[in-house]
């Protein structure tokens, strides 16, 4: 059965930002999913063809497209990163999320019941994973480390890593408190964007 899977980018003062990577995951999306007879969608192609909002501001590009290669034209909102406060640690060991499916109702039911402010920090056998929107780096002021059991391989995350900028590491929940803080990464998001701190996560 055909699928819909999606692309958020980050459209930034009239450019797209970590086009590659995106392009990368598409790829890898396609090749384990991809039905037979079906291409692979070029985001710059795209991009070219339907492009966002010129000048200066921040928003968010949302590119969807089916397992057969057939993308849908793409949508562009300005962007305001949501604020956390605090996280809430839920086990959920069966859940998969390596794709990024349209459908995201198993994921988003994970946060039931939580308050505007409030964000699921998933759990998988007590290993930390990612909240339902992003990967997360934990951090003491001079340096991050990101779990190395997430649930979706985040284009920022695979960026930072490659850079250096942040570590891959095992990280079990009662671990979380070795740090001071816990930030938010995802295509629109930065280390320091979005933080929370540890004293702050729910276990």
């Amino acid at each position: 059965m055909c699928r819909l899977i999606f692309e958020t980018i980050k459209w930034k003062d009239g450019r797209p930002e970590l086009l590659p990577w995106h392009q990368w995951r598409m790829e890898a999306a396609m090749n384990l999913h991809g039905e037979e007879g079906g291409t692979v969608p070029d985001l710059a192609s795209v991009l070219a063809a339907c492009p966002g909002p010129e000048g200066p501001g921040i928003y968010k590009c949302h590119i969807t497209y089916d397992t057969r290669g057939r993308v849908r034209r793409p949508s562009f909102e300005p962007y305001r990163p949501r604020p956390v406060k605090r996280l809430e640690c839920v086990e959920i060991p069966r859940l998969d999320y390596s794709c990024k499916w349209e459908d995201r109702k198993e994921l988003q039911a994970a946060g039931e019941g939580l308050g505007a402010d409030e964000e699921a920090l998933i759990l998988q056998h007590g290993l930390v994973t990612d909240t339902r929107y992003s990967n997360v780096v934990f951090g003491d002021g001079s340096s991050w480390v990101t779990p190395e059991t997430f649930l979706l391989p985040g284009t920022k995350r695979a960026f930072l890593l490659a850079e250096g900028a942040i570590e891959e590491c095992p990280l079990k929940a009662e671990e979380i408190k070795q740090f001071r803080f816990c930030s938010l990464i995802n295509a629109m998001l930065d280390p320091g964007d979005v933080v929370v701190r540890t004293e702050d996560v729910l276990l």
